[in-house]
């Protein structure tokens, strides 16, 4: 049976199972696909930095793409990152996705995070946050998790006897064509 890790819950999935691969696409595109809307005073306003801002996050990828990663992480993590670099003035300048393997919540002496910590290869990173007011440079959205309230449930946790017979099905199927 696959483990219940990031890694394992990944690869058995939305790697080598279609059905899942599509699923959490589906999920991911929808979402994303949802169009941003900016009021004020009830009357839209078409112009805005943080309209310019969500349809070009960063310089290598639109806004939409950003999205789909960030539902898709949270789909198959069941927790998804998403870091503000602001530019000299303190005003938000670009949006990125972080990899939810990579990241770990630091908790604080309250039990709300101190810190989110990047690890990628030797580099590590952290994004401190805010003790009073909770902000920080990095937004942590996640799915309900009722073990554990740090971090989300990876719907794919759920599914996983699923899958591995599904996988297992699939793998018995090719090896009788093979034969």
């Amino acid at each position: 049976w696959t483990s219940r890790n990031y890694r394992r819950l990944a690869e058995e999935g939305y790697r080598k199972n279609v059905i899942v691969h599509r699923c959490v696409r589906l999920i991911a595109e929808s979402a994303a696909s949802v169009p941003w809307r900016l009021t004020r005073n009830g009357k839209a306003i078409d112009r805005h930095p943080l309209l310019d801002l969500l349809n070009r996050p960063n310089p290598m990828e639109a806004g939409k793409a950003l999205f789909e990663n960030f539902y898709a992480f949270l789909s198959i993590a069941g927790d998804s990152y998403l870091e503000m670099v602001t530019a000299a003035d303190g005003a938000p300048a670009e949006l990125y996705v972080l990899r939810p393997d990579r990241m770990k919540v630091i908790p604080g002496p309250n039990g709300w995070p101190r810190a989110y910590r990047y690890e990628a290869g030797s580099q590590v990173h952290d994004f401190a946050v805010d003790q009073l007011t909770g902000q920080s440079a990095v937004l942590h959205m996640k799915t309900f998790n009722p073990l554990d309230e740090t971090y989300g449930m990876s719907p794919l946790e759920a599914a996983a006897f699923g899958i591995d017979i599904h996988n297992a099905a699939s793998g018995w199927n090719k090896a009788l064509f093979d034969n």
